[in-house]
């Protein structure tokens, strides 16, 4: 009888479990998805997802407002997009969440097609991405990723040369400025002064990422089976797009590394992420061929999510200096009473240069180099603030909406430094750091975001400490006004605009000699 009724008490708990776990799972269906626009039969909002040519980041904006909701949703041919249009949404679920909110969606397109799967920005959550992240904070966290950079002050001397004997190439300099810090951080590597080869495989691996990371670049991302159409086949253009981003991609993995490796070997390798990861890990118990391919990846998703943001976000630092000679002016007053004409500032000045500190910010909130995430996968169900969030679904952190908020940065449209500071022109502590959002959230953030602030604030600084940004002159002496475009995507870069840059004296124009004696 004991056994007997053992066994009934099993049958009957595993009953009751059963039942309830029905329970929950009817109630979690019973539960409303987050609003959004209403869709079609079959293909639900697929005609609603925004182009990325267009201001998807102002779609979504826009729906939050028609819906009253800082979360929206949407569904297209059975895939599940949820857009947080706020910091608290993005904070909760990414950050909070981040356990069941790390991994990536299937990137057929950019991963499995054009070869960037095991890039560390969409690699899916596991041992793989956690080796490889675990890499890049050696190298690159807060207080290690501070021996680079006297590396960073030294391309940007370069750039302050380039500066001045091309100032009308800007978008070529700021692309060869971050190739230049980059090469030189990541494999020690030297790049060419003009028309590098490695510079330019890496333009055409960031182009790759930049063409397929939005939802609804590629239609082979929402129906994988188009992946299997042949490259002759009409329509098929894809293929051929991707064998060509294929090819870069493995040169950027694969080549600096080779030649790293080879130096290493030689014993004429110098200090550099590269040769530190393969002392750290390179009795790895997985083998050397799964390291390899570890600090391949690491490296060279480090050198495309850097280089991208060095560009777009300098870029957009000389259009807002263009757009406010009186920002400009204010920067230079402190520059020179803190570091005076005689030397470039440096990293030992940030602590008596908060106006630096304010542009480098207002320069990543007003124009995000991404302004909207990187989707993050959701792997279980889950419910957010009543609203029923299912497994697979894909979390979009709408960063432009975020850094535009204007309950926190009001006059958000206005490029003003002056948001972040007190009164007395100390840092404001009080208004949130863009960087907290610019960079990602949760376990996806970018880790190497402090490289790129660092190479941003010792440019800006530099820049306006020798340089004056005008206006451009027709040839009737009358001013060109910039009109502010952007080139738009996944990750957007000012479109090149007519400005003057020159020494702002001739003390400085003789600084600027004494760094090409050096140089030479």
């Amino acid at each position: 009888m004991g056994l007997l009724s053992t066994d009934l008490l099993a049958i009957v708990t595993c009953a009751v479990l059963g039942v309830l776990i029905w329970a929950r799972g009817q109630k979690r269906n019973r539960l409303p998805h987050p609003p959004g626009p209403p869709g079609l039969p079959v293909i639900g909002n697929l005609l609603d997802v925004p182009n990325p040519q267009a201001f998807p980041w102002d779609t979504y904006m826009n729906w939050s407002k028609e819906f009253d909701s800082d979360i929206i949703r949407l569904n297209a041919l059975g895939m599940n997009i949820v857009v947080a249009n706020s910091v608290e949404v993005a904070s909760e679920l990414l950050d909070k969440r981040s356990a069941i909110y790390s991994d990536r969606p299937r990137m057929v397109m950019l991963g499995e097609l054009c070869g960037f799967g095991n890039g560390l920005a969409f690699v899916p959550y596991g041992s793989f991405w956690k080796d490889s992240r675990k890499m890049a904070r050696q190298e690159f966290h807060a207080t290690p990723v501070k021996r680079f950079r006297p590396t960073e002050a030294r391309s940007t001397r370069r750039f302050l040369l380039d500066l001045q004997r091309r100032p009308d190439k800007l978008m070529d300099n700021l692309r060869h400025l971050a190739g230049a810090t980059i090469m030189a951080i990541g494999y020690d590597i030297e790049v060419q002064p003009q028309d590098d080869p490695y510079v330019q495989i890496a333009e055409e691996a960031v182009a790759s990422i930049a063409e397929t990371t939005n939802a609804g670049s590629y239609l082979v991302d929402v129906l994988p089976i188009l992946r299997h159409v042949p490259e002759w086949f009409p329509g098929a253009g894809f293929k051929t797009q991707a064998r060509i981003w294929h090819a870069a991609i493995d040169k950027l993995f694969n080549n600096p590394y080779s030649v790293c490796q080879k130096r290493l070997a030689a014993g004429e390798l110098g200090d550099c992420a590269a040769k530190s990861m393969m002392e750290s890990f390179g009795a790895h118990p997985k083998g050397p061929e799964y390291t390899d391919t570890v600090i391949k990846s690491t490296l060279g998703s480090l050198y495309v999510g850097g280089a991208d943001t060095t560009v777009s976000a300098l870029g957009t630092f000389f259009l807002a200096m263009t757009l406010n000679p009186d920002i400009q002016e204010k920067a230079r007053q402190q520059l020179d009473q803190v570091v005076g004409t005689h030397r470039l500032p440096d990293f030992c000045d940030q602590a008596s240069l908060p106006y630096i500190d304010a542009i480098v910010k207002e320069t990543l909130r007003w124009r995000p180099v991404v302004p909207l995430d990187v989707p993050h996968r959701l792997t279980e169900d889950d419910i957010y603030n009543g609203y029923y969030l299912p497994k697979g679904s894909l979390i979009v952190a709408n960063t432009w909406a975020i850094l535009h908020d204007e309950k926190m940065y009001p006059d958000p449209e206005r490029y003003n430094p002056d948001r972040f500071l007190r009164p007395d022109g100390t840092l404001n502590p009080a208004v949130r750091d863009p960087s907290t959002s610019a960079f990602g959230f949760g376990r996806r953030i970018c880790p190497g975001r402090y490289m790129a602030v660092d190479s941003m604030w010792i440019a800006i600084a530099s820049v306006l400490a020798l340089f004056e940004i005008k206006k451009a002159v027709d040839e009737d002496g009358r001013e060109i006004t910039p009109d502010g475009e952007y080139i738009r995507g996944f990750l957007c870069h000012p479109k090149p605009f007519p400005c003057v840059i020159k020494p702002r004296s001739k003390e400085h124009e003789q600084l600027l000699n004494v760094l090409a004696n050096q140089d030479a």
